[in-house]
């Protein structure tokens, strides 16, 4: 289920939001550059988990290309920008529209299929935008990449990382406050009676065609705008920077964080961005560890990171009602 109940929010989420927004906005200036680029992409990938999770964990739909869309969405944001001459704030939604009409037509199998074979289908869809990338060079640079400066803020440059960062943290807040006003309204609830069941969906009169593409296109806006970020923080992109293994990492992100929680994708994308900087020294076992953790976190915490509060919780209290009931029969012996 989802975390919503401020908002509909629980208290916990609530407490725990607060907290982290307080230390994203307090605590950078007092860290150094590196850091900063950090940060932010800590940002972008809570982008992309929060789209990919409305994907999969909400709507039940396997998707293997969320790179693919987050490609779209940088080439597409830094051509119309660096070549076309476009504003980047008109160029960066522009990217991912383009980025959600990518998704409405791969959306149009999911009408179909489901599982493996649409797992199958998303990873074709990868291939072929690799494809595509490589063999337009005009457009993306091809093997080579292409450059992408930084935009420029009322008129001044973000050319700090920190400065970019408070930019990316505002669109990343917006982010996360359409997600849960999405799950919220009827869509997002036509999204979770989908993935509970599409037969009983059907019995709700839920359109499951609409349903399935709506949630195709949202995902891929959401990979869109974080390509498109993505591109101005690195400041050069290329064809490696969207393969599969990045697609597996989004998918990570929101298995290990939580499935159909927006807070789950927040956790997953911070935890999993910070973890390879932890790893350095172990560089080459750095698939070998995010496999673990997967398995990890699949067979001991099946809700995910998020999960864990509550699992403990439910210990506690528990415990404290086993206590209480060996006190009372202590007291009527």
């Amino acid at each position: 289920m989802s975390d919503f109940s401020l908002m509909g929010l629980k208290a916990p989420t609530v407490i725990f939001g607060a907290a982290l927004l307080l230390l994203a906005l307090a605590l950078p200036p007092w860290f150094g550059s590196y850091h900063h680029y950090l940060a932010s992409l800590a940002l972008i990938n809570i982008i992309m988990a929060v789209g990919l999770n409305i994907l999969t964990g909400n709507a039940g739909q396997i998707s293997l290309c969320n790179s693919s869309f987050m490609a779209i969405g940088a080439y597409a944001t830094t051509y119309l920008s660096v070549k076309l001459g476009l504003s980047y704030w008109l160029a960066l939604p522009l990217g991912g529209v383009i980025s959600a009409i990518s998704g409405f037509f791969l959306g149009f199998p999911a009408l179909r299929l489901r599982g493996f074979y649409l797992a199958v289908v998303t990873l074709g869809f990868l291939e072929v935008s690799q494809i595509l990338i490589e063999q337009l060079p005009g457009i993306t640079g091809g093997v080579r990449g292409i450059s992408s400066p930084r935009p420029a803020l009322f008129g001044h440059t973000l050319s700090s990382d920190l400065s970019f960062y408070y930019v990316i943290l505002a669109i990343t807040l917006a982010t996360i406050w359409c997600a849960y006003s999405l799950l919220r309204s009827p869509t997002g609830r036509a999204f979770e009676a989908i993935r509970s069941s599409e037969a009983a969906a059907q019995t709700l009169a839920v359109p499951l065609a609409q349903t399935k593409l709506a949630a195709f296109v949202i995902s891929a806006f959401f990979a869109g705008i974080g390509g498109g970020l993505f591109a101005s923080l690195v400041g050069f992109i290329d064809p490696l920077e969207f393969g599969v293994w990045t697609s597996v990492r989004h998918v990570v992100f929101i298995v290990v964080g939580g499935l159909g929680s927006i807070t789950g994708s927040v956790v997953g994308a911070i935890v999993l961005t910070v973890l390879p900087e932890v790893l350095r020294a172990f560089k080459e076992y750095q698939e070998f560890v995010f496999g673990g953790l997967l398995l990890v976190v699949l067979i001991l915490l099946p809700h995910g990171l998020v999960g864990l509060g509550p699992a403990i919780r439910a210990r506690l209290t528990q415990s404290d009602a086993t206590s209480v009931a060996a006190a009372q029969r202590g007291v009527a012996e």
